[in-house]
């Protein structure tokens, strides 16, 4: 039940957003390639996604002027029971905003009728996109997502998070 508890946790920790200071390797990302439009909100979602959870981010396709164009980060985050697949992306607006998101990725050894019930009761059900998975919104923050696919004969369930627009 460990990774029911670290998804309890990370939900905590996602309605309770922006209040963990941790450094994240996102810091050293953005200096590295001269991000600076888009800074404030690439370290506030990572900060609020990785915490202080032992993770490694790498930068996928770099670019010369980060500022300029769609910039994505990929890595790990490193949690007690597993590790989760993490995606930022960053998009430059012509306003002189930046638009950031992020998608996570794990396994659950849980079904997923078990994940939703436990995990993801309060999030709305959308509808199914196929005969193994689903799909769910978030009730408040309607730019977070989730998909839940059966894996394994059903027996485990692949769970996909999403907050975009950010």
């Amino acid at each position: 039940m460990f990774s029911f508890n670290r998804i309890c946790c990370a939900a905590i920790a996602f309605s309770l957003s922006f209040a963990v200071n941790a450094e994240t390797s996102m810091e050293k990302i953005v200096e590295e390639h001269n991000i600076q439009l888009c800074k404030l909100p690439l370290l506030a979602i990572a900060n609020e996604v990785i915490g202080e959870n032992s993770h490694r981010l790498h930068v996928d396709q770099p670019k010369n002027h980060a500022d300029k164009y769609p910039f994505t980060v990929v890595g790990i985050i490193s949690y007690n029971d597993q590790d989760a697949q993490i995606q930022f992306n960053a998009s430059p607006m012509v306003n002189g905003e930046c638009e950031v998101s992020y998608q996570e990725a794990f396994a659950l050894p849980e079904t997923c009728i078990d994940v939703r019930e436990q995990v993801f009761k309060k999030w709305e059900y959308v509808g199914k996109l196929s005969k193994d998975s689903f799909f769910l919104r978030h009730k408040e923050r309607f730019t977070k997502n989730a998909t839940l696919t059966n894996i394994k004969s059903g027996s485990e369930c692949l769970v996909t998070r999403r907050h975009s627009g950010i």
